[in-house]
């Protein structure tokens, strides 16, 4: 719950018709004024491509009672709004991540954060599912993760929740820092180090310095870190680390937690052997692919830490249901079964998708649909190039690409029996309605910008 006087500790531009709302509680916010609730604050945020200024009026017709706005647009606009009230700052962005911040330090409860190249979405969901069974989570929704998102969902936390999972991410140095600065995080978790954002980051060892943040900020103030020590980042990292502040889990080498990998079973969901100490369980993760052996085992080993029982965490990653759609979401419609995984794109994250198609069975033939990865700079050309290699190393039969960048795809899938590149998505989708048939599987991935759900779409 939200209190009115908890805006008078912040610094201010200036407060707006105040007294009328002093005794009102208010339950989270919103910049989004087509989903705002009579109950909310609405922050008007500047965005790339709106400004929430500009819907004052529609949200205040809806009934909400305060609003925070930036100074500028106060002076020119507030003859229009006599009656609404106000909170008036410099910035309003700057002052959602410092409002939250505060709201944050009225709880005492443990704050998680989960970064990484690969995974973190999936891997929060499933850590926070498991930390369900014993503790009322907080957890970021969808992919809430940024300079905006994570404070938003801090401004949702009540005096029933008693955990928060939050996630974290970046595409720029400083931006973990920042959102540390406002989470406050104990504990930190990355799942993964891989090739993201190498425009801005450059190279994988820019990602895990940007990454790194996370964990750079636990160790400056006495917080714990999970580890993967299946990624040689993460595992050189934690050497750093003094072993009564780091937890370590992995499928490969010894560690706190060890998973072995058993079978994947009939839905292609791994079945996993999770010890630790003198005790050991099976779990079956009901998440799609490759990516589930580590996400799984990642919800696991913080169960465990967390106190969860063996057969709670059994039961929550078997009767796990995933929210965050578009990552790697098995659709069966019309005889198809298409694995939607157009959330975004990076090439670890193609590579895994492309492995767990080149193992997954099926009766019919498998089609593989890809546009482009972006924000990979000046290392793209490569970054495709290898997305057609491996494509034709593991013997696919059918490429389907589109895409400026995925054109060096096509050209260096010489292996790719059936290997075919469109100027046009639209084309794309047409030729690939054509091919597939009943019993056929079919792998989409893009990044966002290239919105290749409308594929995913056309076929169902």
């Amino acid at each position: 719950m939200i209190k009115v006087s908890d805006f008078l500790k912040i610094e201010t531009e200036a407060l707006y018709n105040i007294d009328k709302i002093k005794n009102h509680d208010f339950d989270s916010a919103e910049i989004d004024s087509r989903r705002i609730k009579k109950e909310q604050i609405f922050f008007a945020i500047k965005g790339e491509n709106t400004d929430g200024h500009r819907y004052l009026k529609d949200v205040f017709k809806k009934g909400i009672r305060l609003a925070v706005v930036e100074k500028k647009w106060f002076a020119k606009n507030k003859k229009d709004f006599q009656k609404s009230s106000f909170i008036v700052v410099e910035d309003t962005i700057r002052f959602l991540g410092l409002f939250a911040q505060k709201h944050l330090e009225k709880f005492s409860i443990p704050v998680l954060c989960i970064g990484g190249s690969n995974g973190k979405t999936t891997t929060k969901d499933l850590v926070a599912s498991v930390l369900s069974q014993k503790y009322n989570v907080l957890k970021t929704e969808g992919n809430f993760n940024n300079h905006i998102g994570l404070p938003l969902t801090l401004l949702r936390l009540n005096d029933t929740h008693d955990f928060a999972v939050l996630e974290v991410g970046c595409n720029h140095f400083g931006e973990i820092k920042y959102l540390c600065e406002i989470a406050k995080p104990q504990f930190g978790l990355i799942t993964n180090i891989g090739r993201e954002h190498l425009e801005f980051f450059k190279t994988v060892r820019g990602v895990a310095k940007a990454e790194f943040e996370l964990y750079d900020y636990l160790r400056k103030n006495d917080g714990l870190c999970f580890f993967n020590l299946d990624d040689e980042f993460l595992k050189k990292y934690s050497e750093k680390v003094k072993k009564d502040f780091k937890f370590n889990y992995s499928n490969t080498k010894s560690a706190d937690v060890q998973g072995k990998f058993i079978k994947f079973n009939k839905d292609f969901q791994p079945v996993l052997k999770i010890k630790y100490g003198k005790n050991s369980f099976e779990v079956t993760v009901a998440t799609f692919g490759k990516h589930s052996i580590v996400n799984g085992l990642a919800a696991a080993s913080a169960g465990i830490f967390f106190g969860v029982s063996p057969a709670k965490i059994r039961k929550s990653l078997k009767d796990f249901k995933p929210t965050s759609s578009k990552r790697m979401e098995l659709v069966k419609k019309n005889g198809l079964t298409i694995i939607n995984d157009t959330y975004n794109s990076n090439p670890d994250s193609v590579k895994m998708g492309l492995e767990t198609m080149k193992e997954f069975k099926t009766k019919g033939k498998k089609f593989v649909a890809l546009s482009d990865m972006l924000e990979l700079g000046r290392a793209s050309k490569k970054e495709h190039s290898y997305i057609g290699e491996l494509a034709g190393k593991l013997k696919l039969e059918n490429l389907f690409t589109t895409g400026k960048e995925s054109y060096n795809t096509f050209k260096s899938a010489r292996g790719v029996k059936n290997n075919f590149y469109f100027e046009k998505k639209s084309d794309l989708i047409s030729h690939l309605k054509n091919a597939v048939k009943k019993n056929d599987v079919i792998y989409v991935k893009g990044s966002r910008g290239m919105k290749m759900e409308e594929v995913v779409e056309s076929l169902i």
